[in-house]
């Protein structure tokens, strides 16, 4: 299993530029181009700190979605709330996205945003092509002049993830996007099992450290 992660990270460095190469080789961080900083706000439209309703006319300025279009359901665990979309050909030859807002325990407002593509939400698409929206995404968001510190790109998590990208905008706000891969049963007992799919998610994090979701309080 780690050889399949491995070739799916040759492929995700096959595209990375020049100079973000030689950094994720030696371990350091490639340099944000001076004159940007990249401002981790919500998604599109949609902001952090959004209501509900407010989510909803911005979804629909986006995507031109309302009513049933727009479903919404409850994390009994962490009794937050998210609206739900799904969008197709959000990127060129991605196939269609699932667009989650995340609304919080206690603000009841927007606090996180995961746009999913692949085999977690159905979507038939090849793996390769999964793996070329990946490399695009990366390389659009290594230009928007994330913070030095703490960035990291096609970091393998496990045998069945990598984290092809990481960074804090300079208020901490977290942007994040991780590759899955899918596997199935190898045919013989000695063979190496093969990649039957592949999901990505992108996610866009106001308060990584302290996320609005509901928890278990001190002395219970």
């Amino acid at each position: 299993m780690r050889k399949i992660a491995a070739a799916l990270l040759v492929s995700l460095m096959a595209t990375l530029p020049a100079t973000a190469q030689n950094s994720a080789v030696s371990g350091q961080s490639p340099a944000a181009p001076a004159a940007k900083q990249a401002r981790v706000e919500g998604f599109r439209n949609a902001r952090f700190g959004m209501t509900e309703a407010q989510l909803r006319e911005a979804i629909g300025k986006d995507f031109k979605l309302s009513g049933d279009d727009i479903q919404k359901v409850e994390d009994p665990t962490e009794r937050t709330s998210a609206l739900i979309v799904k969008v197709k050909d959000l990127l060129p030859d991605s196939g269609p996205a699932v667009v989650a807002y995340l609304l919080g325990y206690k603000s009841k407002r927007l606090f996180r945003v995961n746009v999913i593509w692949g085999q977690e939400i159905g979507s038939p698409v090849k793996p390769e092509q999964i793996v070329g929206t990946a490399n695009s995404l990366r390389n659009y968001l290594l230009a928007q002049g994330y913070q030095q510190t703490g960035l990291i790109l096609n970091q393998p998590l496990d045998s069945d993830n990598i984290l092809v990208f990481q960074g804090t905008d300079t208020q901490g706000r977290l942007t994040e996007l991780i590759l899955g891969i899918l596997k199935r049963p190898p045919a013989k007992p000695d063979a190496q099992p093969e990649v039957s799919g592949a999901s990505l998610r992108l996610s866009y994090v106001e308060k990584p450290g302290e996320p609005d979701i509901y928890r278990v309080p001190g002395g219970f």
